[in-house]
């Protein structure tokens, strides 16, 4: 091809055949071109139709959810006033017992009437903005297409999803995520999670393969300060807005609320029960050369050592455990003992029965003799 177009630069005679061959070939990629810029463009309308429909789901499931809080808020109050009559017939015939326990049925719906005044209040002050018209939505799936270079649209089951690149928090590799919006769980927003976090090469925690990430567990982010954002994002159908916040707690570590630390990712197996525990409750029994669960360890009474339950062994005297290296056995019984049950080489058991067969062995005192 570069070859023709050099030659029809140069002004060179060309066959007629080889010029319509290469016309041809040109109008056949422009219409191509054309066409799948088309369909791209059917796509985003039905996805933002699609969108736009959901967010007014959303909308008048908001306008539904203040409705059912104020109807909860109304069988409180209803509550409160039966309750209040009970406790002024109680007071009024001296049932002291009585007006004791309404007066605390009273504190606690009062408690209660705050709480679901509060968030019904929170719910009403929430700003109503006017649902995104389908260009906005175009413009923030094109949006969303520029900064992911992994985004999948299917339409047939509603979702919308991108692809983050591997992540690492602290030298700890956790793979790449798949953020999936489902649209059909936009609109309940309010009572279910509408997107998943989905890994696609697990590297889940030590101690729970559901923790795929410190702030992700059985597929749902905890988002922390970031949850009114993201929330708010949603609401306004600001896609672009909710994928980046989504990869930005993604790519952030909070160690004062993760599903696991980040310190105990890895973990040990215990040798003995099979158990996996952070690095923090793992121990290692220096005897047997194993790792052990703090349940399937013990501390030896005369050193202190770590020591598991297999190596340690019980004093026949005070039943404290004790490592290899400081059992002692007595030369009578045999027994084991520990250093602290043990006189010189004779456990205190065998030491006391010595003395009482002693103090029985010895001879009568002539000190005082019977007078006839």
């Amino acid at each position: 091809m570069n070859k023709q177009v050099s030659s029809l630069t140069n002004e060179q005679p060309v066959p007629q055949e080889v010029f319509w061959t290469w016309i041809n070939e040109s109008v056949r990629r422009t219409v191509v071109d054309l066409a799948q810029k088309a369909m791209e463009l059917i796509r985003d309308s039905r996805l933002a139709n699609r969108i736009q429909d959901t967010l007014t789901k959303l909308r008048n499931n908001h306008y539904a959810e203040v409705l059912n809080r104020i109807e909860k808020l109304l069988d409180k109050m209803e509550e409160l006033q039966t309750k209040s009559k009970l406790m002024r017939e109680s007071l009024s015939r001296g049932w002291n017992s009585s007006t004791e326990e309404c007066c605390n049925n009273l504190s606690r719906i009062l408690n209660e009437v705050t709480h679901s005044t509060s968030h019904v209040q929170q719910l009403v002050d929430l700003p109503r903005k006017k649902v995104p018209m389908l260009s906005e939505l175009g413009n923030e799936l094109e949006q969303l297409m520029q900064e992911f270079e992994e985004v999948d649209v299917n339409l047939a089951e509603g979702t919308i999803s991108v692809e983050t690149e591997p992540i690492t928090l602290e030298e700890i590799y956790l793979g790449p995520f798949k953020i999936q919006l489902k649209l059909a769980m936009l609109s309940k927003l309010y009572t279910s999670p509408a997107y998943h976090v989905i890994a696609l090469d697990p590297h889940p925690a030590a101690t729970s393969e559901d923790v795929t990430h410190p702030h992700v567990s059985n597929e749902q982010l905890c988002e922390g300060d970031g949850s009114a954002a993201v929330r708010a994002a949603l609401e306004d159908g600001r896609l672009y807005d909710f994928f980046t916040l989504v990869k930005s707690i993604l790519n952030t570590y909070c160690s004062d609320s993760p599903y696991v630390s980040l310190s105990e990712w890895e973990g040990i197996s215990c040798y003995n029960c099979g158990r996996t525990c952070g690095g923090d409750n793992g121990y290692f029994c220096g005897f047997c050369e194993r790792d052990y669960c703090e349940e399937c360890t013990t501390c030896c009474r005369s050193c202190d050592e770590t020591v598991c339950s297999g190596c340690a062994t019980r004093c026949s005297i005070c039943d404290e455990s004790i490592c290899p290296n400081c059992v002692c056995t007595c030369s009578v019984c045999g027994s084991y003992c520990c250093k602290f049950c043990m006189e010189e080489d004779i456990c205190k058991d065998c030491q006391e029965s010595e003395d009482q067969n002693e103090e029985r062995n010895e001879p009568i005192s002539t000190n005082s003799q019977c007078t006839n």
